[in-house]
């Protein structure tokens, strides 16, 4: 299994092809791809040949007949547990967008780009995931495919929880949540009372919060370990930080690596490592503290697709032993980003307006606050204020 993003250059290295060969492959500008390949590529991915659309269908995916074969194990295939382990998703796209064919069967054609949705959500791109679950919408509806759509609108939820559309996201969630019978299995139903529940959070809504994620834990519990129970325990690890509720974030840690193992999936159990050194910075043990942000920054940098929150507890763990400098310094690299999540940016003006204050300058730090404010009144949020906090956890602002 291979840890971080797989690079071209590498992986053309392993394989003893050109790295043009390997931008072909991902672009999807290939029509064939031999098996001795397919085989070594497999074995640098971790995989077997048929997950990565397989047999002898990848030797000549320009017909029809082939493309439509792989299509239908794509649509019968669980993406996520698949690929997840090895981060290789931009491949599975490229594999996902040779088999389209405009003359499938519009069952077939949403349940594709129901994948490609989900390629989407892990390498973070929400456009991908919009446009396509859109398209796996008309056409599930198109089939009268009403299970299939109503993973489409679960999806969109999903993509407007990315991007820190929070009222939009619950609209969603909450149509699905009404038609449970549609779930087509218990991790699906808990994954969306998850991300229900993370959304509500975000919405400051923390009461309806813990009891959605409480109620998705007995759901998971229901269900065989996979990869969005790892990323459900997760967040309700970072909500029960949020709150210093320490000994219920240490529980939600736990479990998360423990799952981790059980799946062989890192990146939830690196994530936990900043969740650790927020709770030793809680506690006032600012050296432990520093230097499990220290080890987390470390980590994240062969950990992909890292939200941005993970990164700022680094930052306020930082902040809150006194080392401004640095965590100042970290903030404005972090704020540099290219980042479409609108909450992700609100809270990194309001963590921007936290050390303006300690520096004393208030002018500065009101003109981030305002520009914060500006941003959760966008999304939904409640406004915030930027002092006098429990636990820097987050509540209405009164004036």
């Amino acid at each position: 299994m291979l840890k971080g993003e797989i690079k071209q250059w590498w992986l053309a290295r392993r394989l003893g092809v050109d790295r043009k060969t390997i931008t072909r492959w991902l672009s999807g500008k290939t029509q064939r791809i031999s098996h001795d390949n397919l085989r070594r590529l497999a074995g640098e991915l971790s995989c077997r040949e048929e997950d990565l659309i397989v047999q002898d269908s990848l030797e000549a995916l320009g017909t029809r007949e082939d493309r439509w074969k792989a299509a239908r194990q794509l649509q019968h295939s669980n993406l996520t547990e698949m690929v997840g382990p090895s981060y290789s998703w931009e491949l599975a796209e490229s594999v996902i967008r040779s088999t389209l064919d405009p003359a499938m069967p519009p069952d077939l054609q949403a349940a594709l780009y129901m994948q490609l949705a989900s390629c989407g959500i892990y390498t973070h791109k929400h456009d991908l995931v919009r446009s396509s679950a859109e398209i796996a919408l008309r056409k599930a509806t198109e089939a009268e495919d009403w299970t299939m759509a109503h993973r489409a609108e679960t999806m969109l939820g999903n993509e407007a929880l990315m991007i820190g559309e929070l009222d939009r996201a619950v609209e969603k969630y909450s149509i699905a949540l009404a038609r449970r019978e549609l779930f087509v299995s218990n991790a699906k139903l808990a994954a969306t009372l998850s991300n229900m529940a993370m959304a509500l959070t975000l919405k400051a809504e923390y009461r309806k919060a813990l009891s959605l994620f409480e109620e998705a834990v007995q759901v998971w519990a229901e269900a065989d370990p996979v990869i969005s129970m790892s990323t459900a325990w997760y967040i309700k690890a970072r909500l029960h930080v949020e709150l210093m509720m320490v000994p219920e974030a240490q529980v939600a840690i736990s479990r998360c690596r423990e799952i981790c193992t059980r799946i062989g999936f890192q990146k939830n159990a690196d994530l936990c490592i900043a969740l650790d050194a927020e709770l030793a910075s809680i506690a006032g043990r600012h050296d432990e503290a520093v230097s499990l942000a220290r080890q987390a920054a470390e980590t994240f940098t062969a950990t992909p697709n890292v939200s941005p929150e993970s990164h700022e507890s680094i930052i306020r763990v930082l902040r809150r032993a006194g080392l401004t400098d640095e965590s100042h310094s970290l903030l404005n690299e972090l704020m540099k980003h290219n980042i479409d999540d609108k909450y992700s940016i609100a809270r990194l003006h309001l963590e921007n307006a936290r050390h303006l204050m300690l520096a004393e300058d208030t002018e500065a730090a009101q003109l981030q606050l305002n520009q914060a404010n500006e941003q959760f009144a966008a999304i939904g949020a409640p406004l915030r204020i930027s002092q006098d906090l429990p636990g820097e956890s987050y509540v209405e602002f009164s004036g």
